[in-house]
């Protein structure tokens, strides 16, 4: 039944009303997303997050104060019913896992501030032939980063953010009380309201050509990067950054994982396979392997690292200079 309230938005309502969409993460920009969906006339909706809205995200939330204290999925739960009441709404107060999901979404959008979350939507898309669309900040939500995976057709998240493993992740005091922590996760970063919209905005654009309702997605590359508010970024301000992602992680390429298992046995001088540990580092930080970094210009360093200012950069090739040093010295 068409709604009022989207007579505005008729075409877009027309396909998004058939649409099943799962979103993982209901912080601040995975709740602008979901209240854009809700006003774009989603069918249905799949919220998965398991924390309680608490009184610091009032200021940069569709949230308000009356919602302190409660589960954030069934609080945007209702606000999803007070904008669109046809829209089907599940909340799962919930980390992700794929046994949660009893049927197969349409489109599944991930926001969460947790690189272990982001890696298992990842492995669920890719086994289910689902696209998924992974959004997030820089720093104080100064560079938005967008990244979308077609199943079989593109690089996956793993090709492109599998650097975040070793990314020095800002200290956070849950990790004392909870005990259920987890290590990947980001602390909340300071960031303006603003920035959040223009985040969720630009991610709304990658999912209106994801359902072919806008031809956002000519680009090569499947990476949209803004620089918002960074004055020390190599990306041009306000303007749309597309980078390419080299397709080849042993998540999503089989001959990748075979050569890795290889290079791993013949490391460790074992020739059988039960002996392979996944865990193990597959390869050290050689001069051959951080000499070429140093070389990149800032845009190039940015996209291969992720290193999103100056600053960090050059905290970065302090480390990877330090590497090559200790290389020269034992070499020496």
């Amino acid at each position: 039944m068409f709604m009022p309230v989207f007579t505005r938005n008729p075409k877009e309502h027309a396909v998004f009303s058939s649409l099943d969409i799962v979103a993982v993460g209901g912080g601040s920009i995975g709740g602008t997303l979901i209240d854009i969906l809700a006003r774009t006339g989603v069918g249905s909706l799949t919220l998965i997050d398991p924390e309680d809205f608490a009184e610091e995200n009032v200021g940069r939330h569709v949230l308000t104060g009356d919602s302190v204290g409660k589960s954030k999925v069934e609080e945007l739960a209702r606000h999803v019913a007070r904008i669109n009441p046809d829209c089907r709404v599940t909340a799962l107060k919930e980390r992700f896992d794929a046994s949660l999901l009893s049927s197969r979404p349409d489109l599944v959008v991930s926001t969460a501030d947790s690189f272990q979350a982001a890696s298992l939507v990842n492995s669920y898309a890719l086994r289910e032939k689902i696209p998924a669309i992974f959004g997030g900040v820089w720093g104080e939500a100064s560079v938005a980063e967008i990244l979308y995976v077609l199943p079989g057709k593109t690089p996956c998240y793993e090709c492109y953010g599998a650097f975040r493993r070793n990314v020095e992740i800002p200290p956070d005091t849950r990790r004392y009380t909870d005990p259920n922590y987890d290590e990947t996760r980001i602390p909340g970063q300071a960031g303006l309201w603003a920035n959040i919209l223009m985040v969720a905005g630009l991610q709304f654009q990658v999912i209106l050509g994801l359902v072919g309702l806008r031809d956002t997605l000519k680009y090569s590359g499947t990476v949209w990067l803004m620089n918002i508010s960074d004055p020390n970024c190599p990306f041009q301000p306000l303007a749309l950054t597309v980078g390419e992602v080299k397709k080849g992680c042993a998540v999503c390429d089989q001959g990748c994982l075979e050569e890795l298992l290889r290079e791993n046995l013949a490391d460790n001088q074992s020739p059988d396979p039960s002996k392979f540990n996944p865990g193990e580092k597959m390869f050290e930080d050689t001069e051959e392997a951080s000499r070429p970094l140093v070389k990149l210009s800032d845009v190039a360093f940015a996209l291969e690292t992720g290193a999103c200012s100056l600053a960090m950069k050059h905290r970065r090739m302090r480390r990877l200079e330090a590497e090559v040093a200790k290389s020269d010295q034992r070499k020496s």
